[in-house]
């Protein structure tokens, strides 16, 4: 266990100090100046043997995995397999680090004299390092993630900052957790504290100058972005202006023909290839439609998609004339408000007498596969006025088939940044942020994080988010690699101090570590606990006491030694008795008393006490714990019940009763519309009434509060019971309940229960089953005993319980989505009370389930002894 714990630790602190040196990282390669992580896996292998390496593969691997899916915000199999590789070459650099070393030098004198400190050194910094850069470096190629990068140069700043890395921290694990302690522990001010200002001083000042570094770059990122967010926004308008032309074409043609069109709209779509399609929309009334025999032309989509023609409606806007017509047979004379999406933007832009734009959608066209947004522009009779537009004033639409991500694209080609710029458009919805076109150019720089562009505008009724991030070209033409090398030769420096410092620690006095060692272990034990500690004579006089223990007394530690305990603990009888009586088969005990502090406050208090005798003498030792929060707690609960009863319960009960009677007529008739807003209005009523008890049975359990009738009946009567009441709630689910043929085979099975509780119990699994049901499902219900408890078994056909909800099943509030609490009607808090009753009876409760198949809960409960 002990060895597992290190492993869990190693793994997250790697994880963790990786991703703080990973914010001085330069390209290409996330190199650091002075990657810690390295020397922290190498002394841990040291100190405590080479069982630990499966953290340093964790660790590694974690790293390299955040560290992506921070610059790219996704995963990639080549990704998961780069981070594999190279928490493999750290894994096994530290383990030949190790090897080599205690093969020179043994373990338990790694740094024990200057010949040691150098072999150590230099095996564990540029030998075993070597590896990991390596096979780094290979990976990098093979996978051709830095493909267009100087592999000698990633080689040599991956090889250099993990050197760093050893040399600086290996020293620091030494002085943190080798033995003997005392030694090192002495060192801490000649050897430690030099190295950790040295470092926390270098890295302040490469933070500082890189920080106003990345102000220039990203000074320059936003310059050269600007110009690309005004082209897409440009071009958004150019196809506003190609609808707006159609508009006059309407205006100025009494009539016009497919042929018309298609001449008309031939430029517009030949200089603006982001439109897939534009299209006339006729907008006619159903009188229209039988005046023009037009039934058998305007079409719409069933619900499998086939394409039929339009039933009666009061109106239609169809797809008159559409270019091309190649590839857009199928949407030809299509009536496009049958769709309630499109409808709904087609009657804003009709009212606004503004264009305005759907969301993605996908086209009823076979051909096309990608989502496109429809550009909706209102043509109405050229003489008309006002601000508004009646339906019989409406001509149409002109309409165009926009692909966002092409006009990304042709920005892209205009704009002449692709190697350097990626770009990321998102569109708000009714559920957030959808994206609408990602660059597949996106950084794999730390600085992509902090360099970026992102401006917000509305087009046409939308509102889109245009991100704009940099590649890793532009990072390598703007980053200088100064700040870097500078920084690798400090930390070179100071590791390189840490050595000599560390040479010079040896020659101290070990002797040092020896003097009163045990003393002083006891006293900085008891001096710096938490729990207020002090220890008695027979006499009930103070021998010592620490500081927690002063200061929960009210006095000062010199004023309370050789004082009186007896009036401080005026509950316990020690001025009637003596220290024996009172405390006699008290040892390695609790006493829960009243402390009066020097100042005469009241606090409540848990006494443990323990006895021990030095040279003859019995003393105590009274370790104090302050239960006045606790308590104060307690209260307040005990009042919130309290309350709940009296002032929710009551006018719940009421309103519930009175919604009940209102609603079935008995004051007289109510309008439809009324009753069914009284029928919402009882149902929430009822469910808050619910989770009023449910809290109730809650506090009551965790105070003990309840009451339990335990007694000897029938379990086969009471479940017969319980599928009775049952049966119509099932029936409103349409959900059957089967009894199994193991219960069918018993009559009469005894158990020792609370007959009311287990009532509870049955009708809440019941319900949660029947809810989960699909309807015309069944829910069975099943019977088990043996000689000592009877078990019962619960089983539904449902959705069953997700994976990584399982261990949170029986908790509060738990249910495994947002939406079950409205969908199924629960207050998530039936499966913890329905434990909490099960476990006070002396049962058990568990449960099998598999995601999409069911669930199976089974309740055991003692039988009565013979």
């Amino acid at each position: 266990m002990q060895t597992f714990l290190r492993i869990v630790f190693l793994a997250l602190t790697y994880w963790i100090v990786g991703l703080l040196v990973a914010l001085m990282a330069m390209p290409p390669g996330f190199a650091v100046a002075a990657f810690l992580p390295a020397g922290m896996a190498l002394g841990a292998l040291l100190l405590f043997g080479r069982r630990l390496w499966p953290g340093v593969l964790i660790g590694s691997f974690g790293l390299n995995l955040s560290i992506v899916y921070g610059s790219n915000l996704a995963l990639s199999t080549t990704d998961l397999v780069m981070a594999t590789t190279i928490g493999l070459g750290s894994t096994f650099a530290a383990v030949c680090g190790e090897w080599l070393i205690t093969r020179f030098c043994s373990r338990h004198h790694t740094l024990s004299s200057e010949r040691n400190i150098l072999v150590s050194y230099f095996l564990g910094g540029p030998v075993s390092c070597s590896i990991s850069a390596t096979i780094a470096t290979v990976s990098f190629v093979l996978l051709g993630t830095e493909a267009q990068q100087d592999i000698k140069h990633i080689w040599w700043t991956l090889w250099l900052g993990e050197s760093i890395g050893v040399l600086l921290v290996l020293p620091i694990m030494y002085l943190l957790f080798a033995r003997p302690r005392v030694l090192w522990r002495a060192r801490w001010l000649s050897l430690g504290m030099p190295l950790v200002v040295v470092f926390t001083l270098m890295a302040a000042v490469f933070i500082r100058v890189n920080n106003a570094e990345l102000d220039k770059i990203r000074e320059s990122f936003s310059l050269q972005a600007q110009p690309f967010s005004a082209n897409i926004k440009t071009r958004l308008e150019s196809q506003l202006g190609v609808l707006k032309s159609i508009d006059s074409l309407f205006h100025t043609t009494s009539i016009i023909t497919q042929s018309d069109f298609e001449n008309f709209v031939a430029t517009p779509m030949q200089d603006n290839p982001e439109i897939y399609a534009l299209s006339w929309n006729e907008y006619i009334q159903h009188g229209d439609r039988e005046e023009n025999n037009r039934n058998d032309t305007i079409t719409e989509e069933d619900e499998n998609g086939n394409i039929i023609t339009a039933p009666e409606r009061d109106d239609y806007i169809y797809v008159k004339y559409i270019v091309p017509v190649v590839g857009n047979e199928r949407v030809k004379n299509f009536n496009i408000a049958s769709i309630p999406s499109r409808r709904a933007v087609l009657d804003r832009a009709a009212l606004t007498r503004k264009a305005q734009m759907t969301a993605p959608i996908k086209l009823v066209q076979d051909t096309v596969t990608s989502k496109a947004m429809l550009l909706f522009y209102p043509v109405c009779q050229p003489e008309l006025t006002g601000d508004q537009t009646s339906p019989h004033e409406l001509q149409g639409f002109a309409t165009a088939v926009v692909f966002m991500n092409r006009i990304v694209e042709e920005a892209l080609i205009a704009y002449g940044a692709r190697p350097t710029v990626s770009v990321t458009l998102e569109y708000v919805n009714s559920k957030g942020l959808e994206v609408i076109h990602r660059g597949n150019n996106t950084s794999d720089s730390i600085l992509s994080d902090y360099v970026f562009f992102k401006e917000s505008f509305e087009f046409a009724g939308q509102k889109f988010y245009l991100t704009l991030s940099p590649t890793d070209t532009f990072i390598l033409q703007h980053k200088n690699l100064f700040n870097w090398t500078v920084l690798a030769f400090g930390f070179l420096l100071c590791a390189l101090l840490g050595g000599v410092l560390l040479s010079l620690s040896l020659r101290s006095n070990m002797i040092k570590q020896q003097v009163f060692e045990r003393t002083l272990e006891l006293s900085l034990i008891l001096e710096h606990a938490s729990e207020a500690i002090l220890t008695i004579n027979n006499k009930g006089s103070i021998t010592k006491i620490n500081t927690a223990a002063a200061c929960l007394l009210g006095g000062s530690s010199e004023d309370l030694n050789n004082s009186s305990i007896i009036p401080y603990l005026p509950n316990l009888g020690l001025n009637k008795n003596t220290i024996d009586e009172v405390f006699s088969g008290k040892n390695n005990s609790v006493i829960e008393t009243n402390l009066t502090t020097a100042t005469n406050e009241n606090l409540a208090v848990e006494i443990g006490v323990s006895t021990i005798e030095i040279e003859g003498d019995v003393y105590r030792i009274l370790i104090f714990h302050d239960l006045t929060e606790r308590k104060k707690s307690e209260r307040l609960k005990s009042e919130f019940i309290s309350t709940i009863s009296h002032e929710l319960r009551t006018p719940l009960t009421s309103i519930n009763g009175a919604l009940r009677l209102v609603g079935s007529g008995a004051l007289g008739a109510v309008d439809e519309k009324i009753k069914k807003m009284i029928d919402i209005a009882s149902t929430n009523a009822e469910r808050l009434q619910q989770l009023v008890g449910d809290i109730l049975d809650i506090e009551k359990l965790e105070f003990d509060q309840v009451n339990f009738n335990i007694e000897t009946f029938n379990l086969v009567d009471l479940i017969n019971q319980s599928i009775e009441s049952m049966e119509v709630f099932a029936q409103g689910y349409k959900v059957n309940i089967v009894k199994l043929d193991d219960l069918k085979a018993f009559d009469y099975i005894t158990i020792r229960a609370d007959k009311n509780r287990l009532i509870q119990i049955l009708v809440n699994l019941l319900s949660n089953a029947i809810k989960y049901s699909k309807p015309g499902g069944d829910v069975e219900i099943g019977l088990s005993v043996s000689l000592d408890e009877a078990t019962f078994m619960i089983k539904d056909y449902g959705r069953g319980i997700p994976e990584y909800f399982k261990k949170y099943i029986f908790e509060r509030f738990s249910q495994a989505d947002s939406s079950d609490s409205r969908e199924k009607s629960g207050t998530g808090l039936g499966l913890y009370i329905t434990k909490a009753l099960v476990e006070n009876m002396s049962g058990s409760i568990w449960y099998e389930s598999e995601f999409g198949r069911g669930s199976k809960f089974f309740v055991s409960l003692p039988r009565p002894k013979k």
